[in-house]
């Protein structure tokens, strides 16, 4: 599907409302999909044969609002990977025609 995504935390900690306004979405193809026994979220670049992901992905992705064309993904972020420390992240998500 193709999307505007907007993050609305940083390392856990959600922005305001000032800032979210302000924020540049993200534009892609988002995909939600199971792997391994968890959701998961990507935003990837359309025409890109490689598939990388625009933004992190959400792990434990899990959809908690949805009116008309938006929606509201929340999950984790492991900027260091499986390692690393998760953070709570969530998607505001504006798919497009």
């Amino acid at each position: 599907m193709r999307a505007k995504v907007k993050r609305l935390r940083e390392r856990g900690q959600r922005l305001s409302d000032h800032q979210i306004a302000a924020a540049v979405p993200v534009e892609g193809e988002v995909r939600v999909y199971g792997m391994g026994g968890a959701i998961q979220a990507t935003l990837t670049d359309p025409v890109s044969q490689v598939g990388d992901p625009l933004i992190p992905v959400l792990h434990e992705a899990r959809l908690t609002t949805m009116h008309g064309p938006g929606m509201l993904l929340k999950g984790e972020e492991r900027p260091q990977g499986d390692k690393g420390p998760a953070y709570i992240q969530e998607w505001s998500v504006r798919l497009e025609n």
